[in-house]
């Protein structure tokens, strides 16, 4: 009998490789051999006639059982060796990972609508009341308010002509002296709806149209612009992508250390930086890779980024508005005398500060730059997909191939989600499209921009957000002539 300090269970291996494993077949011997060595060799784990392993006997569930612990608790040990690597790291690892790069994962919001209530005068809304929009979501009010502006509408007849009334309030013709157009006053507040749950929830101008609850005085709502998109929570994926893209951020006069920081404002979706350091302009699309409309200076750095928001004159946290907060990012880490290009200009003051926190000029003479920079525009994407008809098929295959395919496109099913100037390939959406069942074949799968849908990749230009619309992916099944 060996002594009790020693046991013929393998151990884990640590070297300049990693971390290896016995196999559980070695661990399963080893064990074993702990046991005989206990019971001085008396116990039967095989049988004579064909070496088959006893599993029905008691020892035989011994040791199966702790072979089995060992063996799920290496594995658990491999799996936290492996956390520390940022390409492996997932939940609190990879948060503990991002914080050294001092960032935190985006968690998930709601998304917000201004919703315009209509109804009696001096009608009071109270918090939290509930409205719904045209998908069938549910939002709330964040706080409480009261009908009590008034809207002048001027009357149109059924031609889209002016209704002229005299002063006594009888229709005239417009040639009649004295006339005047005939209004309808209504009145209304507006207040903000938050959804009830959270995600990409988008809520699209007009489509806020139903009451959830009957409050007297209170007659409708709707509301006249885009609701604020809430997101989803930040996938290992997305989240990893950040975390490199950060790493830049603590460094000076590069076009990495602009993209960095810029990533880090809660209002930005999405960053390109390029730069030209050469002497001669860079021309217009037709002689450089970058696909851009308009000259790129020499000696000169263009900044393009993608708001969160849906509109730039919505409000944040910060005292600045989005615009002044993106220009300050630029200037403080802006190769100094170099050149800016594009649409939207703001002038930024000098407002750094020495080791006291007083100001380095008085306010009179703080220098001014003009920081220019664009906003990027929009690029519908356009998907079109030839399916199989075959059968069964369960519920509406039309909308569950949509719906998974935009899941992709938006990084809901935690993929990357496409950036400005991105690529966008057919290829990636057919797993998501084949993992529906074994009905969902696909015989073809195109994307493409502009309403022509022939292409297997498409490519966007840095001055460009690609966006998708349900609306602008075609399912259509082989015999079958309807599509959608």
């Amino acid at each position: 009998m060996s002594s009790t300090n020693e046991t013929h269970i393998p151990k884990l291996e640590l070297s300049s490789s990693g971390i290896s494993l016995p196999t559980e077949k070695n661990i399963l011997d080893g064990v074993i051999q702990d046991f005989q060595n206990a019971f001085d060799g008396k116990l039967t784990f095989q049988k004579d006639s064909n070496n088959n392993f006893l599993l029905s006997t008691p020892q035989g569930q011994l040791v199966t059982s702790i072979a089995a612990m060992i063996s799920d608790r290496n594995r658990l040990l491999a799996y936290y060796v492996n956390q520390v690597d940022p390409n492996y790291a997932v939940g609190r690892m990879q948060d503990g990972i991002g914080r050294i790069y001092f960032i935190e994962r985006k968690k998930a919001t709601k998304t917000t609508v201004v919703g315009r209530c209509f109804g009696a005068k001096s009608t009071v809304i109270p918090q939290y009341t509930k409205v719904k929009d045209q998908q069938g979501n549910v939002y709330e009010s964040t706080d409480s308010a009261v009908i009590n502006q008034e809207l002048i509408e001027t009357i149109l007849d059924k031609n889209g002509n002016i209704v002229y009334v005299d002063k006594d309030g009888n229709i005239v013709s417009e040639d009649t002296e004295g006339k005047i157009a005939k209004t309808k006053t209504t009145t209304y507040v507006d207040i903000m709806f938050r959804c009830l749950e959270k995600g990409i929830i988008t809520c699209p101008a007009g489509s806020l149209t139903e009451r959830y609850q009957v409050i007297a005085g209170w007659e409708s709502v709707t509301n006249l612009n885009d609701g604020t998109v809430g997101i989803a929570d930040e996938s290992q994926a997305q989240f990893e992508q950040r975390r490199r893209q950060s790493v830049a951020r603590n460094s000076k006069n590069s076009v990495d250390s602009i993209m960095a920081s810029l990533l880090t404002l809660d209002i930005i979706e999405d960053a390109y930086v390029i730069e030209n350091y050469t002497a001669d302009n860079i021309d217009k699309i037709d002689s450089n890779p970058n696909k851009l409309s308009f000259e790129l200076l020499a000696h000169s750095i263009y900044v393009c980024v993608y708001l969160r928001a849906q509109t730039k004159q919505s409000t944040t946290t910060s005292k600045e508005t989005p615009s002044e907060q993106i220009a300050k990012v630029i200037w403080k880490n802006k190769t100094p005398g170099c050149a800016l290009v594009g649409n939207e200009t703001v002038l930024v003051t000098d407002d750094t500060t020495d080791s006291d926190g007083n100001c380095l000029y008085c306010n009179s003479r703080a220098p001014q730059y003009k920081i220019s920079f664009d906003y990027a525009e929009k690029k519908d994407v356009y998907i079109k997909v030839m399916m199989e008809d075959s059968k069964p098929i369960v519920g509406d295959p039309v909308t569950l191939i949509k719906n998974k395919i935009y899941e992709v496109f938006t990084g809901q099913d935690g993929s990357k989600k496409p950036r400005i100037g991105s690529q966008i390939f057919a290829s990636q959406f057919y797993c998501a499209v084949q993992s529906l069942g074994e009905w969902a074949k696909v015989i073809c799968l195109k994307v493409g921009l502009n309403g022509v849908v022939d292409k297997n990749k498409v490519q966007v230009a840095i001055n460009q957000m690609p966006v998708l619309d349900l609306d602008n992916i075609t399912v259509n099944f082989m015999n079958d002539t309807t599509g959608a």
